[in-house]
Parts: structure tokens; sequence; C-alpha cells
């Protein structure tokens, strides 16, 4: 079973079926995607993990939040350039350059969730995350998906676990009735 399938199982929900066109978005960002990243997307759509983790997918089509994540990471750094110290020791991605690409955002202020594409197969880019702008990076070598499930499971998955947030394991798809 994938770690997707294992979410899903955890979560107790069936596939949302988004259908992206990864063609044109990993042209418009310059780089390929992590293939269980796309699966998250295309599984679960738009919405939030224990009310506290939400993934920067896509309601389908040609918008992926990723890179609206990232178009606002560099207009910010453009008026304020001296921000780029609180990535540090690493850079945010520009297509044909090495940097983070953030994938993931959450309800507590300071959690950081990102790749580190630093190879020209998304497969092989770590996870580096942190709590804080003041805290170390933590770097992961697993999926998107392993880590999400990790989180949402594992409460030995320190700093990161979420199981505490929630009695079991929930997501609130952006698409359901309120």
């Amino acid at each position: 079973m994938s770690w997707v399938e294992q979410i899903l199982e955890a979560v107790g929900r069936r596939s949302e079926d988004v259908h992206v066109d990864w063609p044109t978005v990993e042209s418009e960002l310059g780089t390929p995607l992590p293939a269980d990243f796309k699966q998250l997307c295309e599984v679960f759509g738009r919405g939030e993990f224990n009310d506290f983790l939400y993934l920067y997918t896509s309601k389908g089509g040609t918008h992926l939040e990723v890179i609206d994540s990232l178009r606002r990471l560099h207009r910010a750094l453009e008026r304020f350039p001296e921000a780029e110290s609180v990535y540090d020791p690493y850079r945010i991605y520009a297509p044909g350059k090495e940097g983070l690409i953030r994938w993931a955002g959450a309800a507590a202020e300071g959690y950081e969730y990102f790749w580190l594409a630093n190879d020209p197969d998304p497969e092989n880019w770590p996870i580096v995350a942190r709590t804080d702008h003041t805290e170390e990076w933590h770097t992961y070598r697993m999926s998107t998906s392993e880590f999400v499930h990790r989180m949402l499971t594992d409460e030995e998955f320190k700093p990161f676990t979420m199981t505490g947030y929630a009695p079991s394991p929930q997501y609130a798809s952006y698409a359901d009735p309120e």
C-alpha cells in the first residue's frame, strides 16, 4: 500500500480524483515535482489535515498553490532582500537554480515545509522543515506522503507530529459543505 493510500485510510476518505495539468504546471514552475506529491494533489485536492497542515495543492487544471507560494516569496524578497537570510543556509528556488520550494503551510506561525530542489530528479529532493524561523532546519530523506503520514500517525515524529491535534487523523476538503 502506498503512503498516499495509507493517508487515505488513516483519515477515512476516498480520492477526490482531481485532474491537474501537470505538464503545464511543471513548465510554469520550471521543474518537475515529486510523483507522490502530485498523487497527493490528485487524491486530496484542496483542504487541510487536523485543522493544522494544508498542502499547497490544486483544485485542478493549471493552478497549483506551490507556484502561488513561490511567487509570494519572490515578491517579498524583492521588497526586502535582507529577509533571504531567514532561509540560510538555503535560498528560495528559481528555475535553473537550486533552492527551497514550499509544499505546505500550517495553522501555527513559523512551521515551514519545503523540498530542497537540489537534484534534477525531484524524487531525490529531501524535505527540509522547521517549527520556527529561529530554529534549525530538520532534513528528511523520505517522500512527501510518508512525511505527512508520519505527522498524522506517529507520535514519535517530533517536532512535527500532529497526533495531539485531533483524536484521530482527519482531513477536511475545502470542497466539503460546511
